[in-house]
């Protein structure tokens, strides 16, 4: 049993897989993963309740064909025979069958099915939720784009405002070859008013970022944060190069910051000395606690008045 995170760490493909949580796109890179390399005689899928059960369970517990099977069934929750996931995942003979299971449920229950998938080396369990840590959520998001660094993954994450449309973002940038570049992000991210904010707050207009902040979704809130955190990490350093003499592409040169990125950031870092700087990410440090206790309403107009 493992969260997604911890089996995105070390992807392994078991004969049988059940996956549940509240992100689908997570539930999608399991499927992804077992079924890579299937060529399209090989993969069947079935939605639970759209087709005879019966008929699902007499094709998963036969034989592959040549070349294997790699089944996906949605809606697992909706089975009522899952005692039948024991004789599955105990069956002899299968090891070119594969299947995953897709359970609309938030969270694992218990059950005999369960029970025999913790208790096989075949089986195995994945909850498909976004990771608690924003570290964690942007390395996950710059994963799927290829080449890209912790910094895409914050702006791709920002603008987008959730891992659901990162994904979406991302693997149409994999589909079109796009390079991993901010401007590159500007093209495939949707227009979130969390990317918005933080280029505002940034460049010092209080009037205009304390609009934005009433219209940015809680959701959001957290990719703000992590965007904001980078944005102040880099003016501070940039600011520190351009006091010194350099221009600012050397500056961001000397930092491999994406050039998009460094042009948003050079003409206010002036602005950001160290002690403005440990004051911020002790603003952005309650923000972020208000939101991981809950609060609902005022936590980026209160990020905003204190800026």
């Amino acid at each position: 049993m493992a969260t997604y995170l911890t089996w995105h760490r070390n992807p392994a493909v078991r004969r049988v897989t059940w996956v549940c949580g509240t992100e689908a796109c997570l539930a999608r890179e399991v499927v992804a993963a077992h079924r890579a390399g299937a060529g399209p005689d090989q993969a069947v899928t079935w939605f639970a309740g759209e087709v005879p059960e019966r008929a699902i369970w007499d094709q998963l517990l036969s034989y592959p064909p040549p070349g294997g099977r790699r089944a996906v069934v949605y809606e697992a929750d909706r089975l009522r025979d899952l005692h039948l996931v024991a004789d599955l995942v105990a069956a002899r003979g299968m090891d070119a069958a594969v299947t995953v299971f897709v359970s609309a449920e938030p969270d694992f229950g218990d059950g005999p099915h369960l029970r025999a998938l913790r208790a096989s080396r075949d089986g195995q369990m994945v909850r498909c939720c976004a990771p608690s840590s924003l570290e964690d959520r942007v390395a996950l998001v710059a994963s799927w784009w290829p080449g890209a660094a912790p910094n895409l993954g914050y702006e791709v994450l920002a603008r987008c405002g959730s891992l659901e449309d990162a994904w979406k973002a991302c693997e149409q940038a994999r589909l079109a070859g796009l390079e991993p570049t901010a401007a590159m992000a500007g093209l495939v991210c949707p227009q979130a008013a969390g990317g918005d904010l933080a280029d505002v707050l940034m460049a010092g207009d209080k009037p205009k970022a304390m609009a934005l902040a009433a219209a940015v979704p809680r959701a959001e809130i957290p990719g703000v944060i992590g965007l904001l955190e980078y944005r102040l990490s880099l003016a501070q350093q940039m600011g520190a190069g351009l006091r010194s003499g350099l221009p600012p592409r050397e500056a961001a040169a000397r930092l491999h910051v994406d050039r998009f990125v460094a042009g948003k950031v050079a003409p206010y870092a002036a602005a950001y000395d160290a002690p403005r700087v440990r004051r911020l990410r002790g603003v952005l440090a309650d923000a972020d606690a208000a939101c991981r206790s809950g609060a609902a309403v005022g936590v980026a107009e209160s990020l905003v008045a204190l800026w």
